[in-house]
């Protein structure tokens, strides 16, 4: 995506209209909400994060602020009719990893493109550290992101939910930092429910760094539901599995893997795709899948498969 095409994202985001006044109860309409600004080069951990010139200095920072924000009505824990915005300026420096996201808050990176590495990226996690980018344990709905780069070392995670709603990532790359020897766990991880959430255009898997750095698993499914999801048009990668969907999910209805390449990378794959759902019906439709250590794909669950390539053989 391109300076010109992120900016105009993030008009029509941030200039939408259809969101209660925030502190307003008789049902006026403005923008959307609250606009928060993150800048870890110029922004200070005191400032309220309004413009520019007042940035906060972390993404954590923002979160807090929009979360609170929302609190805007005495005698109500949550205003789910306000949503805000958080920009985040890509600069030469990773952000802080995540332990908490907003929820009814569109998150958009500004700068470059977050395929690749280095000054200009809006990324979160560290750069050195063999750490995850995010781990949420909270329940989150109604976050969209877009242009952000997530990325975590050994063992870890570069984004790991325990469940999440009616959410999406656009042009948003989930990857290794290369910074300590060895692989990921998971470039995106879901420990107990994702439903109504998109991905679309997103790397999920791969390094930023250095070849044999893979996440064992692209995306990994666990839990019991991965409902009414769409992840479309994505790159999505894996050592040990592109996507490995466990035999705890129960609930896989409306769910779509579409138009996406699925299995190897830097290193060599296991397995392409490894549905193990145990009711649902997920499908998978029109994906490039690509595994030369054992199996491109194996639906051990009840996963249909449609019109894919594997390995240059088309397959039903």
């Amino acid at each position: 995506m391109s300076g010109g095409q992120q900016v105009n994202v993030y008009k029509k985001l941030v200039m939408k209209p259809g969101a209660i006044v925030e502190g307003s109860w008789n049902g006026s309409f403005d923008r959307g909400g609250t606009t928060y600004y993150v800048n870890n080069i110029t922004g200070s951990s005191t400032a309220d994060g309004l413009s520019w010139n007042s940035a906060v200095a972390q993404v954590s920072q923002a979160v807090t602020l929009s979360e609170a924000s929302r609190l805007v009505h005495v005698g109500t824990t949550t205003n789910d009719y306000v949503r805000n915005t958080i920009v985040v300026q890509g600069t030469g420096t990773a952000y802080t990893k995540l332990t908490a996201l907003p929820l009814y808050c569109d998150i958009i990176g500004l700068g470059a493109d977050p395929r690749g590495n280095g000054a200009g990226i809006a990324r979160i996690g560290s750069d050195t550290v063999a750490e995850s980018g995010v781990v949420s344990t909270a329940t989150v709905r109604g976050l969209n992101v877009y242009n952000i780069q997530f990325q975590a070392g050994k063992d870890m995670y570069c984004f790991s939910s325990t469940s999440m709603f009616r959410s999406r990532f656009e042009n948003c790359t989930f990857m290794t930092n290369g910074a300590a020897t060895g692989n990921p766990t998971a470039a995106f991880y879901s420990t107990t429910a994702l439903g109504g959430v998109v991905f679309e255009d997103c790397l999920v898997g791969g390094s930023n760094c250095s070849r044999d750095t893979e996440p064992d698993i692209g995306f990994k499914i666990a839990g019991t539901h991965f409902h009414t999801c769409k992840v479309q048009n994505c790159f999505i990668a894996g050592k040990d599995a592109g996507i490995q969907i466990a035999s705890t999910v129960v609930n896989g209805w409306g769910s779509i893997v579409k138009d996406c390449f699925i299995g190897e990378s830097s290193q060599t794959c296991a397995i392409g795709i490894d549905d193990n759902s145990t009711t649902g019906d997920i499908i998978f439709a029109g994906n490039y899948i690509f595994a030369t250590d054992a199996v491109e794909l194996t639906t051990n669950g009840t996963g249909r498969t449609i019109g894919n390539i594997a390995a240059n053989a088309f397959t039903t």
